[in-house]
């Protein structure tokens, strides 16, 4: 009796032991969870929070080994990101990375399933794949989104049935509390990663749209000198001809009528071309210039311009009328040519049933003035409006309206060197307004 209640006392004693011992390494397993899940808030990187889980979770749980895999949802493969023990020789240097195909071995099943295994004798399992030393334990937890595979986390150990389903537990444990962060990890990685392609991309067009800008304007300097030298060194051959057409018309008597007239058309081809010379090298002469930034007076502009046209306003009986305007930074001789053929175009096309009036006004904005010259002319669809600013841009025929073709091609080259822009609206039969814009100037000085 005796010995049977001292056999009693010793078993409930062991019994204890055994249940403190199981408290004591359940307390030690929550400390350890909870200093992992304070580190792991403080990290951001996926390789900072895949290390995190080495060693400062399973490393403190005093696993002999353990693995993280992330998955390649792209390759379809499982690739060693972290690793604590015998198969990180290196701290934190993956050299040469394990990476498993999905399905094969106890990994790659556990992949596959998404269900969580202990094995207890590897030997006696057939998915067993020996990479290094041998080890009879190995216990594999997968790392889940919902039913969306994330990456697993394997650990093996040399002993028979060393694993527990509280050791799966609490590697279950930590995998949920890690998931939320590799997910925010990768998604952080693969934007930078994106935004590291779109900076390359843009890099790169800029690169190549710095080159073609510069080929773009050697072209362009290129062809001003051409049409510079060619409407230059043209001028001379062409008065020639004219010249020598028209001493022979009044030396040789005996011309039959039909030879006077082609010698007519031929004077008058040459004095066509000749203006159109005239015109192109005043064209080019505007791209070579620089413009003089000096703070010019639009009301002393307007003037030289009506002085300039007066003989053409008296004739066409064309009425002008403008408010006061204000005072630019710009060059002279240009702006005087802007509004010279502005004022001459708005004249040419008028309406044959109504004298020529031209109206200017002006709107002050934050940068720029934008004006615009309203006429009471022929007006034009709307199909033509980008045409009309081409160099040689006619949309009449040279029997219907004298001229080069090149006055609005000049005024929109005269803008776009002050730093504006020009534009039209117009009205088949109402008229036509011209509208662009100057830079203002900072100090309001007249020249």
């Amino acid at each position: 009796m005796e010995h049977s209640n001292h056999l009693s006392k010793t078993e409930e004693i062991e019994r204890l032991r055994s249940a403190y011992q199981l408290l004591a390494e359940r307390e030690q397993n929550l400390r350890v969870l909870h200093s992992f899940a304070l580190n792991l808030l403080q990290q951001h990187t996926l390789q900072d929070v895949v290390w995190a889980i080495v060693k400062h979770a399973i490393a403190k749980l005093g696993f002999f080994d353990c693995v993280i895999y992330l998955l390649d949802e792209q390759k379809q493969i499982l690739v060693q990101a972290a690793a604590h023990g015998p198969k990180n020789p290196h701290e934190m240097d993956i050299a040469n990375p394990i990476i498993i195909p999905l399905g094969r071995g106890i990994v790659g099943s556990v992949a596959e399933t998404r269900v969580p295994e202990i094995i207890s004798d590897t030997s006696q399992d057939s998915r067993y794949i020996l990479d290094d030393d041998f080890r009879y334990s190995e216990i594999t937890v997968p790392i889940l989104d919902g039913d969306r595979l994330i990456g697993i986390i394997d650990s093996e150990h040399p002993e028979k049935n060393f694993f527990t389903q509280q050791h799966l537990e609490l590697l279950q444990t930590i995998a949920a509390m890690a998931v939320t962060k590799i997910l925010h990890a990768q998604a952080v990685e693969r934007l930078r990663a994106h935004q590291r392609g779109l900076e390359e991309r843009i890099e790169e067009q800029t690169r190549d749209l710095k080159e073609h800008i510069v080929e773009l304007r050697k072209s362009n300097q290129d062809l001003e000198g051409f049409a510079y030298a060619a409407s230059h060194d043209l001028a001379e051959p062409l008065r020639t001809i004219s010249s020598f057409l028209q001493l022979i018309q009044r030396k040789e008597k005996g011309l039959s009528g039909d030879s006077l007239e082609y010698m007519d058309f031929a004077i008058a081809g040459v004095h066509r071309l000749r203006r159109l010379l005239d015109g192109l090298l005043i064209y080019a002469r505007v791209g070579q210039k620089p413009i003089e930034q000096n703070i010019l007076d639009l009301n002393s502009t307007m003037l030289t311009v009506q002085s300039n046209l007066s003989q053409l306003i008296k004739e066409k009986k064309a009425t002008i009328q403008y408010d006061r305007l204000p005072n630019i930074p710009g060059d002279e001789s240009s702006l005087i040519q802007l509004f010279q053929n502005l004022i001459t175009n708005a004249i040419k096309f008028h309406h044959k049933e109504r004298p020529p009036s031209i109206t200017i006004t002006h709107l002050a904005q934050e940068t720029h003035h934008q004006f615009s010259f309203q006429d009471n002319g022929i007006g034009m669809e709307e199909i033509f409006f980008e045409k009309a600013f081409k160099l040689f841009g006619r949309l009449h025929t040279i029997q219907e309206y004298k001229g080069s073709g090149l006055g609005l091609a000049l005024c929109k080259r005269v803008v776009e060197n002050h730093g504006g822009e020009i534009w039209l609206d117009s009205q088949i039969g109402i008229g036509t307004t011209v509208h662009f814009t100057l830079q203002k100037s900072t100090n309001q000085v007249p020249k």
